[in-house]
Order: structure tokens, then sequence, then C-alpha cells
């Protein structure tokens, strides 16, 4: 994936998560969605858009495994009972944590916790935080030491 600078891949993380959404909401197709933020009044640049278009391909293409590391970290709390868009948030985070390796693990945590504040509540932040924490000390760190 191209090299972007923080504040671009932030903007990615919020293409990847609305365009997740109205999928999840309406059944969008991915391209379509992309094509209607980019008629927008601020468009993302296409190199913002494609790494949007990357990390959405791999929550849809994982999205069984993904949803396997939350619901094995969600202890006492159903599933189902997750609310939509912190469900999202952490696909996203745990796709961009497992599947890109030229993101830092701790980059994607941050950067889920503080999404997950910009577009959910405080209490979700901590439950995300704690999810991805427990990915990133279970699975990401026992990667690295093998490596």
């Amino acid at each position: 994936m191209s090299e972007l600078k923080p504040r671009q891949k932030r903007q990615a993380r919020i293409i990847t998560l609305q365009a997740i959404y109205a999928r999840e909401l309406q059944g969008s197709n991915l391209d379509d969605t992309c094509n209607f933020m980019m008629d927008s009044n601020n468009p993302p640049s296409e190199e913002v858009l494609k790494y949007g278009k990357q990390l959405s391909n791999l929550i849809f293409m994982h999205a069984v495994e993904i949803d396997k590391l939350i619901i094995s970290r969600s202890k006492n709390w159903d599933f189902d009972r997750i609310t939509l868009i912190d469900k999202l948030i952490l696909r996203m985070a745990l796709a961009e944590m497992v599947y890109v390796d030229e993101v830092p693990p701790k980059v994607s945590i941050a950067e889920g916790v503080e999404i997950a504040k910009q577009f959910s509540t405080e209490d979700s932040s901590s439950f995300i935080n704690g999810i991805l924490d427990s990915v990133y000390n279970e699975i990401i760190k026992g990667k690295e030491k093998t490596v």
C-alpha cells in the first residue's frame, strides 16, 4: 500500500468506515460509495481513495476471521449487542493490524480509538481499545517474536 501522510491515512480510514457502513445499511457497492465521495465538495485524493478501497476490500475478504477475533475477545458481551459502528471500527482496525504490514499495529489501535471517539462514544473507545489491545498482545506480539 502506498506511502500516505498520517492525516491522509486518517482520511482514508474514515472513508473506509463510511463505505463499509453504507454497505451494511444499504448493501451499497464499494465503488459506488467511493464515487459518491469523489463527487463531494471536498473530494479525497486518488491515493487516499485507493488506500480506503484496499482497506475496505481487506475487511470484506477477511470478515469471518476478523469477526472471530472480535467474538473471542468480547467476553460477557454478545457479538450481536455490539453497536454496528463499533463493529465496523473494530473490523477496520483489525484488518489493518493483521493484514497491512506497512502500518505499525499500535498505530492501527490508536487510530481505531480516535475514530471511535469521533464517531461513537467515550465508552466505545475504551471497549475498542480493549479488544484491539488484546489482539495485539496475543497475536501480533507473538508473530513479531517469531520473525
